[in-house]
């Protein structure tokens, strides 16, 4: 008994340890040519997990970018190459692409499966067809009375937070910067995809807290944050998953020895509480033959009146994507846009100019028909997105068994292949002057530069897999950026503040204190 167990000691130390690093120099795909990010990532994917997982000043996809400056390819894991340059982003995402989704998302499917981790084609394509009606542009005015309700209770505590206008040095005090435009940006989208997506109003904008009681398993209830406890699971996930095969044992050992691990998962439990209660709620809602015009609805009764074929668990995994991609993503790009503008006077000056034009004297909260085609403010926007992309990070796809040519590589067959849109929005051949917040690029005329640019630009991802909420996130940026463009002013601590950033899975703004106060002429 003994020699057997000492046998399977052994094996099970070589698989794990020693079989990794045989493959590296047996090499059968010819990957050790490509440098690597870091000494372990041609032997095992914690190399990348330690890359998200690090302190640094600079983000991961920061740092990756300038590595790909000299080095076009690079292998950050054993059988994975990521590219910067923007054509890579076409033959990898584009809709001729053979490529299908890596396993991380079946990791991430946390015992349901919605939009965004859906690896099967077939499958996505019929869960795609079931919800894209309620995604179309045509609701743009069914959801805009949510959002003016929202923004309602936004310009109020805005209003309480103003003070007089800035002194000549150009400072403000950190007793003055009384608008945390992070926070009160997550709170607005959250509250308000939460409208759009299940008819719930959470009132967290009148409360100015995101603060909600949740019941736990033995019965007795607890207060938690409930976008505190969302990020948590991403922080969670984020260090750990790209080891697809081993993820469940690394993630069971760090909640072992890490106190704060343990509490990431703890939170995300909770959360998971959350969104279960709230999906449940909607459904009894259904079933007592409520009939809401939401995101939800389509789960519950297909366009003839039958019965959908998604289980209940996928309805949840759905609402929490909902959630999770239409309050995250819109909420980074409101306060980088905002925070580009600021530090930006020229383009914030252009901008009011068409802002005020549309809107005349009114600064209250901008009615979407008068600011839906704003050419600057859409430009603007793009920019922000172009720079600071809320999912920077690379998306991982498999190639298909026959391989494929990514740039100017022939990669092999069932490789994990990405850009992250970080690099691919900074490629010198397509975009001029790439580090440069500048909205006049999306504005040219009569050349194809425009066309190029369009086709390379992935903040909602490309192709069938392209963010079926692309539509709802236009329609609450546009009216929240007209609206506290056209009637505040903006100061930034100092002239030559930073903003900084982390990054799990979403490039999430630290914070953006702001002095705000009212404009003295509108």
């Amino acid at each position: 008994m003994i020699q057997d167990f000492s046998t399977l000691l052994a094996l099970s130390i070589f698989v794990v340890a020693l079989l990794p690093i045989v493959y590296h120099f047996y090499d059968p795909k010819g990957f050790r040519k490509y440098p690597t990010q870091n000494w372990l990532s041609g032997i095992s994917y914690l190399g990348y997990c330690w890359e998200v997982a690090r302190n640094h000043e600079h983000f991961h996809s920061h740092r990756l970018h300038e590595a790909h400056k000299r080095y076009p390819v690079m292998r950050v894991g054993p059988n994975w190459l990521s590219f910067t340059k923007a054509q890579a982003a076409k033959d990898i995402y584009g809709y001729t692409s053979s490529c299908s989704k890596a396993a991380i998302y079946d990791s991430l499917s946390g015992g349901g499966r919605h939009l965004v981790n859906i690896t099967e084609k077939s499958i996505h394509s019929g869960r795609r067809r079931m919800m894209a009606a309620a995604y179309a542009p045509r609701h743009s005015e069914k959801w805009e009375k949510g959002i003016a309700e929202s923004m309602a209770n936004l310009l109020l505590h805005m209003d309480e937070r103003c003070t007089g206008p800035l002194n000549d040095s150009h400072d403000a005090s950190l007793g003055e910067l009384g608008f945390e435009a992070m926070y009160w940006s997550n709170l607005y989208t959250y509250e308000v995809i939460i409208k759009i997506g299940l008819s719930q109003d959470m009132g967290w904008l009148k409360a100015g807290n995101d603060l909600v009681e949740i019941t736990n398993p033995d019965g007795t209830t607890k207060t938690i944050s409930a976008i505190q406890c969302l990020h948590a699971g991403s922080r969670a996930s984020a260090v750990l998953v790209w080891d697809t095969q081993r993820f469940p044992l690394y993630k069971h050992i760090a909640m072992r020895l890490s106190k704060s691990y343990a509490e990431h998962v703890k939170q995300a439990a909770d959360w998971r509480t959350l969104v279960t209660r709230m999906a449940r709620e909607r459904t009894v809602r259904f079933e007592a033959g409520e009939a809401l015009d939401d995101l939800f609805e389509p789960m519950m009764v297909g366009k003839g009146g039958e019965k959908p074929d998604i289980h209940d668990r996928d309805r949840i995994a759905e609402v929490d994507q909902m959630i999770n991609g239409g309050g995250d993503g819109p909420a980074i790009s409101l306060t980088c846009t905002l925070y580009h503008l600021i530090k930006n006077p020229a383009a914030l000056g252009r901008l009011r100019e068409e802002l005020d034009d549309a809107l005349g004297h009114s600064d209250g909260t901008a009615p979407w028909s008068k600011v839906r085609n704003l050419e600057y403010l859409k430009a603007c926007i793009d920019e922000s997105m172009r720079l600071l992309p809320p999912v920077a990070t690379d998306l991982l796809r498999k190639t298909a068994p026959e391989g494929l040519k990514v740039d100017t590589e022939m990669v092999p067959g069932n490789t994990i292949v990405s850009v992250s849109a970080y690099s691919a929005h900074r490629d010198p051949d397509v975009f001029d002057d790439p580090e440069t917040f500048r909205p006049e690029r999306w504005l040219i005329r009569g050349e194809d530069k425009l066309k190029e640019m369009r086709a390379v630009y992935i903040p909602f991802s490309l192709g069938t897999r392209a963010c079926i909420g692309r539509n709802i996130t236009t329609v609450l940026q546009t009216i929240f950026l007209s609206t506290l463009i056209k009637r505040y002013e903006f100061a930034l601590p100092n002239p030559d503040w930073e903003m900084e950033f982390e990054e799990y899975f979403n490039l999430w703004p630290i914070q953006l204190p702001l002095r705000i106060w009212r404009r003295a002429t509108t």
